[in-house]
């Protein structure tokens, strides 16, 4: 099982930043899958793909503001529903100097064809979705998919990685839930014994959509770390006010007209409400959400093992 992170160690990571560490672009609100804890198949917003000028725009801003940003292609959506955009982005946000660039992907699309240009393009990390050793479990979870053609996919992806001097750090992630948790023992060999890094978290509940099996006492609640850190870009330019915040109705602006140093600094007063622990003046959204509790996962690489 996935230990809570130990909260109050988490919380003394946490302080006012001027600019986010963690940024999150949508490259495509389309998915091909339809998983049971992702918040995706509920959806009502208009779904599209990221205008390449709009992803310029943010990756000069970031580089020439804090370059060492984690940048991630994510959010809720799968990247690789626009490959040669995807590639293209990665190559710019190199290119102005963005030191940190990941991908997160169910990895159904990532063919072999596709597979030595992702490695090749430079990402600090790929995260893999697979939740799943057994097929029957992974259909119960990844709704849409097949997993024997993920397995393949990673398993070659970390074939031609093993191959290269340096490269993106390959994780496989495993989100601990009743219909999964006796599976982990047998995920983690498997996939240690391939190379990959495993990262191990909790089901997050979506901004409160969804029931999940964390349960520290309010009295421990900390200041939320995605809300600390992190701002999320739909494929439009809008920015919610958090990541439970997927239909975007607490937006608070559009990358196309404005810096994304303002839109931080307007999203401050949420900040300031966590960091001040007055949480029952936060939205009413965060009065139901658990996310706050799972804002670190575990990692664990083959070198750790040894």
């Amino acid at each position: 099982m996935a230990r809570l992170p130990d909260l109050p160690a988490v919380a003394r990571t946490l302080r006012r930043i001027p600019f986010p560490s963690r940024f999150a672009v949508e490259i495509a609100a389309e998915c091909n899958l339809r998983c049971s804890m992702c918040f995706h198949p509920q959806m009502r917003r208009l779904k599209g793909v990221l205008p390449f000028e709009l992803w310029k725009k943010c990756a000069d801003e970031v580089a020439s503001v804090a370059p060492a940003t984690e940048v991630w292609f994510s959010f809720c959506g799968e990247p690789l529903l626009a490959p040669d955009l995807l590639l293209r982005c990665i190559d710019y946000g190199r290119e102005v100097g963005l030191r940190a660039i990941n991908l997160n992907t169910n990895g159904l699309l990532l063919e072999r064809a596709l597979a030595e240009p992702i490695l090749a393009a430079g990402l600090k990390r790929i995260v893999f979705g697979v939740d799943a050793f057994t097929a029957p479990t992974y259909a119960k979870i990844r709704v849409g998919g097949d997993r024997d053609t993920l397995y393949a996919n990673i398993e070659h992806l970390l074939a031609l990685r093993q191959r290269r001097e340096d490269g993106a750090d390959v994780m496989v992630q495993f989100i601990v839930m009743d219909e999964n948790e006796h599976e982990l023992p047998a995920f983690q060999e498997h996939w240690l014994r391939c190379g990959a890094t495993l990262k191990v978290r909790h089901q997050l509940s979506w901004g409160g959509k969804f029931e999940t099996a964390l349960c520290a006492p309010q009295e421990e609640r900390i200041p939320c770390p995605w809300a600390i850190t992190m701002m999320h870009v739909f494929w439009d330019g809008r920015v919610p006010r958090c990541p439970g915040d997927m239909e975007g109705e607490e937006g608070v602006g559009n990358v196309a007209g404005e810096s994304i140093a303002d839109l931080w600094a307007r999203l401050g007063q949420y900040r300031d409400l966590h960091m001040a622990r007055r949480y029952g003046e936060l939205p009413l959204r965060c009065h139901d959400c658990k996310d706050w509790m799972v804002g670190i996962s575990e990692r664990i690489r083959p070198e750790d093992q040894a």
